[in-house]
C-alpha cells in the first residue's frame, strides 16, 4: 500500500486570515456554523482543507483550506467525488528504463534508472458532469531491492543520469517504480481551473537482470576478430 502523503477534512473556519502564512485556520470538528445565507434550504458543506506531508516520515504540514462552504445538491461535484473519481481513474503507469539495458548488470556500478514524466489527460462523469483531469507526475520512488529512495526527478539517460543505485551483491536484481500523481480538473464546460485534494499512484516494474562481478580475461585479439573467446561472449 502507498503511504498516506495527503489527509483530509471538513472544518468550519474560525481563525483570522494569515497573510503572512497564506492560509486560514480550521476550528474543531465539534463547531458547526448556520450558513443559510450561502445555501439556502440546501444542505451545506463545510470548507474542505487538506494537509500533506513529502514522505511517510515526515510531520504532517498545516491544514490548508482548499475549498470554502459548498451547497450539496448543486450541479458541480464536492471535492469528496472528485478525489474518488480522481483515484479511480486509468492512469497508465510510467514506462520504466534501466540502463544498461542487456539483461544484466555489474555489481558496484550504477544501474541507471529513469521514466517518462509526459501528463495525461483524463475524463470522468460524474453525477452525470463531465470532468476533464489534467494528471502530472509530482514523486517518484524507486526501489532497486538493496534501497528505496524517493525524487521529484523523473531520473534521466546516461551520460545525464541522475537517478542510480550500485548493487552491492551479486543475484538477480529488479526496479519498482512507484509514481506519485497530482492533478487540476475542470468541470463541463466551466474553464476554470481546480486542483484535486489528493494523491493517486501507479507502480511499473523493470524485467529482472543479472547482477555480474566483471572480471578479466585474456584473448587472442579484440571481441571483434575472436567473439567466441572468454570474456566476449554475451
Amino acid at each position: 500500500m502507498a503511504p498516506l502523503l495527503a489527509r483530509h477534512m471538513r472544518a468550519e473556519i474560525c481563525g483570522v486570515y494569515s497573510a503572512g502564512e497564506g492560509r486560514y485556520w480550521p476550528c474543531g470538528p465539534d463547531v458547526v456554523l448556520d450558513h443559510t445565507d450561502v445555501c439556502g434550504d440546501a444542505p451545506a458543506l463545510r470548507p474542505w482543507w487538506e494537509s500533506t506531508r513529502v514522505t511517510a516520515s515526515d510531520d504532517w504540514q498545516p491544514w490548508v483550506l482548499v475549498e470554502n462552504v459548498t451547497c450539496a445538491g448543486g450541479p458541480d461535484p464536492t471535492p469528496e467525488q472528485v478525489v474518488t473519481a480522481f483515484q479511480t481513474l486509468p492512469i497508465t503507469p510510467s514506462v520504466l528504463t534501466v540502463q544498461p539495458d542487456r539483461g544484466w548488470v555489474l555489481v558496484n556500478k550504477e544501474t541507471i534508472a529513469f521514466t517518462d514524466p509526459a501528463p495525461q489527460m483524463l475524463g470522468a462523469t460524474v453525477l452525470g458532469v463531465p470532468v476533464t483531469f489534467q494528471v502530472t507526475a509530482s514523486q517518484f520512488t524507486w526501489d532497486y531491492g538493496e534501497k528505496v529512495f524517493t525524487t521529484t526527478s523523473p531520473g534521466h539517460p546516461y551520460p545525464h543520469q541522475d537517478v542510480s543505485y550500485p548493487y552491492t551483491h551479486l543475484g538477480t536484481g529488479k526496479v519498482a517504480l512507484t509514481t506519485t500523481w497530482q492533478a487540476t480538473y475542470t468541470v463541463g464546460d466551466d474553464p476554470t481551473v481546480r486542483p484535486v485534494p489528493g494523491t493517486a499512484t501507479t507502480t511499473s516494474t523493470s524485467a529482472p537482470f543479472e547482477i555480474r562481478e566483471a572480471s578479466a580475461h585474456l584473448t587472442r585479439g579484440s571481441c571483434t576478430d575472436h567473439p567466441h573467446d572468454p570474456g566476449c561472449e554475451g
